[in-house]
């Protein structure tokens, strides 16, 4: 019989500092293994503490958490070390260009990234109408 102490979710979030919905993310990306049990007797153990322990220090560092995932699998057989893949989205700016933006991103991030957008749309649209006067004469 295994002598491993085991929590369940609100005490291992208690233990680690990590809300148990945070806890579920890290488990569903891949940061952190499945619970030992499943169902209304979920239980998890010291692996689960020392993963999610693992994370916080490597965030105060500066990683993502798609860089701790890839680390924390490296060299584990049978584990997809390939990011997630993430949606983007592309927007035509001229004839000839298009930008591709990460979805995703944060609301502020992304009206600055339209705000630039709409410039470089007005950029290319001033220069092409010079030009195209310029072919004119």
């Amino acid at each position: 019989m295994n002598n491993e102490p085991e929590w369940r979710l609100a005490q291992l979030a208690e233990r680690s500092g990590v809300s148990p919905r945070t806890i579920r993310l890290y488990i569903a990306k891949g940061l952190v293994a499945p619970p030992l049990r499943t169902g209304r007797d979920a239980a998890y153990g010291p692996m689960h503490l020392e993963a999610l322990l693992k994370i916080r220090e490597e965030q105060r560092k500066g990683l993502t958490l798609d860089r701790i995932r890839l680390e924390m699998n490296e060299g584990r057989e049978g584990v997809s070390i390939l990011p997630e893949p993430g949606p983007w989205w592309e927007y035509p700016v001229a004839p000839d260009v298009r930008v591709s933006v990460r979805g995703g991103t944060s609301g502020m991030r992304l009206k600055r990234i339209r705000e630039a957008i709409a410039l470089l749309q007005e950029h290319l649209s001033e220069s092409g109408a010079s030009k195209k006067e310029e072919l004119e004469r």
